[in-house]
């Protein structure tokens, strides 16, 4: 399985729990409103995990990220 794949459940398990964790929270008359918000703000992130793995960023080309 490649590395954006693992990255992509990795992140929708996390959002998952997060989410199921705020509904429990919630149904026991909890604050469970902050950790719905994270799991709703972590999908979009799961989705676009990886989306080009094939470009190259300058930190793997061996250039730093300074300005000269």
């Amino acid at each position: 399985m490649p590395q954006h794949t693992r990255q992509r459940l990795f992140i929708l398990l996390v959002a998952l729990i997060n989410l199921g964790l705020a509904m429990a929270l919630t149904a026991n008359g909890h604050a469970g409103i902050p950790l719905g918000v994270i799991g709703t703000a972590l999908l979009p992130l799961a989705w676009l995990a990886g989306r080009n793995p094939a470009a190259i960023t300058d930190a793997q080309r061996g250039g730093d990220s300074y300005a000269a």
